[in-house]
């Protein structure tokens, strides 16, 4: 949960707690928390206030109920063998791991972002990457393509439909090396 939504649990907390002392105070036969309630509501501008803090703090709520209740979804995954006896899967991960040794084996890659979707026939890979300027873009491409699809039939046990490649931003300085 983000910070700012650990302070608006802590302050909307806090408000219930006050909230309980009071009526604790009231039935114990402490009536100051109602003159203080009284006043107020005596005026129309307290009113309108007293309205729009409980319009917030009935919104802040929902947000962080909804929070609560969120499911965190499990990492996607895809099927390599399924029979009798059980199931195997990999998640999206662990195949963007084996991409990323797949292309350390290409010389003069300089980044490289890949997107894995499952389709009917096999994965479908997108590799968005930077590459130096000197390289021939056909001929690496073709050699990534390869290497790639080659790794995950043999590694991961799964059929490679489509890999597709974008060579992008040859001018880049920033990007990590993954390449020897």
């Amino acid at each position: 949960m983000p910070i700012v939504w650990r302070m608006a649990l802590i302050i909307y907390n806090l408000l219930i707690l006050l909230i309980a002392a009071g009526t604790v105070c009231m039935a114990v036969g402490i009536s100051e928390p109602l003159s203080y309630i009284n006043a107020v509501f005596a005026t129309q501008e307290n009113r309108m206030a007293a309205g729009g803090v409980a319009v917030i703090i009935l919104i802040v709520t929902m947000i962080i109920m909804g929070m609560l209740f969120k499911r965190k979804r499990p990492a996607a995954s895809v099927i390599v063998d399924s029979d009798l006896s059980g199931q195997v899967s990999i998640t999206v991960p662990a195949i963007k791991v084996i991409i990323m040794k797949a292309v350390k084996r290409v010389d003069g890659i300089k980044d490289i972002r890949p997107v894995v979707t499952s389709g009917p026939d096999g994965l479908l890979i997108y590799l968005h990457m930077m590459i130096n300027p000197e390289r021939n873009v056909p001929e690496m491409s073709q050699s990534i393509q390869s290497i790639v699809k080659e790794y995950i039939e043999k590694i991961a046990g799964l059929q490679v439909a489509e890999i597709k490649i974008l060579v992008d931003d040859f001018n880049a300085g920033a990007g990590k090396n993954t390449g020897k």
